[in-house]
């Protein structure tokens, strides 16, 4: 009997892939997405749902919902609007929900977390889960590492409503930050995962737990995440071992008001649960990884044959690449001080605004060097309308023989970023990474984006949001097997 799955927030099907491609449906059995949901606001074309609904051969049968001929359903609607009876029974709920409001790509001041337009896709999650009467066995959810510690004037706020909207729901917790290449694929991709446990339908450490007093959960909840506890294993454990730190444990009862502070309360690996008395309680540590297997790198997904516009040949870009890529000191005015930069005589004939804009467009380590010495830039800090920025230098080009960087949602396109891969295609000739490269770094079969009419920077959009398939895949067979042994198959 298939092991039935709900994907929120699909994308291009990363999930998908992962369950699927693990027991691959062998006499019925294994996962089956039986449902998923994937919509895009403010896009009048769903590039995403529509490569989904390509992939596994679904046909569009009304305005908003694609069907396969096994009856399995795409919903390309806005969650939010999505009534949970709509929702076919499963027994695990997975998705990676929006993440931007938690990302590091945002400043602190613009971090919105779980308030955030983005974030509060959240409260999505929690109400069909609340409403589903036969509720999911497992949720699985990924997200940027940032949300265990955001917002920054309330480290951990955000990631402590989400467990306690799990725990009262009725679900034990845990979590594991993920780097893919601490454990062999060859992109250097962090992510959280949380695997939520329906304490009805699974055994886990909670179940031995009710009625212990404190100090005795420190050691079965850490034999528990680092793979020693006796008969069943963590998930994570099993798939990813790791050794914990134990001189960074640390056990916290889950009280919101408690979170106000300046540094979170939860490390790269923990486990949530509630006790007999109806406590909630955490404990977590730092973790490392034990794997010791091949190891990709960024190498090993690039190709031979280039479209000739993905060579650099401009000297220009490959001088702005040189130097935004290295080591940067700068200085900076917002927009909002224009007009009084525009009034500081920098006695070079310029204003202090055109002689900032002639710096940023220099590309020139030597000039920004000499400009801290200039007579604008101390008129500028005196009138507190400059600050500083810096940046530490990057590998240029990109080192063959590493796991690349994370790739982002920007990562194709022609202009200068200090963001976007630049390989050395032959000899003294550099390139971008093409679609294709970007597909095989987070696992998915080649092309798999490609789709009339899509252009190749939003196939690389795609990639960027999407997650390393075979974190998902190397997963699955554990959670199979807790899975099937709470059926006691």
């Amino acid at each position: 009997m298939s092991i039935r799955v709900a994907e929120l927030f699909a994308g291009v099907g990363g999930f998908r892939l992962g369950f699927e491609g693990v027991s691959k449906q062998v006499n019925g059995g294994g996962f089956r997405v039986v449902w998923a949901n994937q919509w895009e606001p403010s896009l009048k074309r769903q590039h995403a749902a529509e490569i989904y609904a390509h992939r596994w051969r679904m046909e569009k049968i009304s305005d908003n919902l694609y069907a396969s001929e096994d009856g399995d359903l795409l919903s390309n609607e806005n969650i939010e609007k999505v009534a949970t009876n709509e929702i076919p029974d499963h027994d695990i709920l997975c998705g990676g929900f929006p993440c931007q409001d938690y990302s590091v790509a945002r400043t602190t001041s613009g971090e919105l977390g779980i308030k955030g337009e983005k974030g509060k896709l959240w409260t999505s999650i929690h109400r069909i889960v609340k409403e589903k009467q036969n509720k999911p066995r497992m949720i699985l959810l990924e997200n940027v590492p940032r949300l265990l510690n955001s917002p920054a004037n309330q480290r951990g706020l955000n990631f402590s409503v989400i467990l306690i909207d799990l725990l009262d729901l009725g679900y034990s917790v845990e979590w594991r930050v993920l780097n893919a290449a601490e454990y062999g694929f060859p992109q250097r991709r962090k992510r959280v995962f949380i695997l939520a446990y329906l304490n009805e339908a699974i055994t886990t450490p909670s179940c031995s737990l009710q009625e212990q007093n404190p100090t005795q959960y420190r050691e079965v909840v850490s034999d528990w995440l680092a793979g020693k506890s006796n008969g069943q294993k963590s998930p994570f454990a099993e798939a990813f071992p790791c050794s914990l730190e134990m001189n960074t444990l640390r056990l916290d009862k889950i009280v919101i008001g408690e979170y106000l502070r300046n540094k979170t309360p939860f490390a790269n690996t923990g486990y949530a649960w509630v006790n007999q008395a109806g406590e909630k309680w955490s404990l977590s540590a730092k973790s490392k990884s034990l794997y010791d297997g091949e190891k990709g790198t960024l190498g090993d997904v690039i190709v031979d044959e280039v479209p000739d516009n993905y060579i650099i040949k401009d000297p220009v870009k490959l001088r702005k690449y040189r130097y935004i890529k290295g080591e940067q000191k700068e200085w900076r005015i917002r927009k909002d001080n224009k007009a009084v930069a525009l009034e500081i005589d920098c006695k070079n004939g310029m204003n202090l605004w055109d002689f900032y804009q002639e710096l940023t467009n220099s590309y020139s380590t030597a000039a920004w060097a000499e400009s801290f010495s200039s007579d604008g830039y101390e008129k500028g800090i005196k009138q507190g309308i400059v600050y500083h920025y810096s940046a530490g230098a990057m590998a240029y080009p990109d080192l063959l023989q590493n796991p690349s960087r994370t790739i982002i949602t920007a990562e194709v396109g022609s202009s200068v970023s200090r963001t976007r891969h630049v390989v050395e295609h032959k000899k003294n000739s550099y390139r971008r990474l093409m679609p294709l490269e970007l597909e095989r770094l987070n696992g998915f079969p080649e092309n798999w984006t490609e789709l009339e009419k899509i252009s190749d920077s939003r196939r690389g959009f795609l990639m960027g949001n999407a997650l390393v398939v075979g974190l998902v895949e190397r997963l699955g067979k554990p959670i199979e097997g807790l899975l099937g042994e709470s059926q006691g198959e």
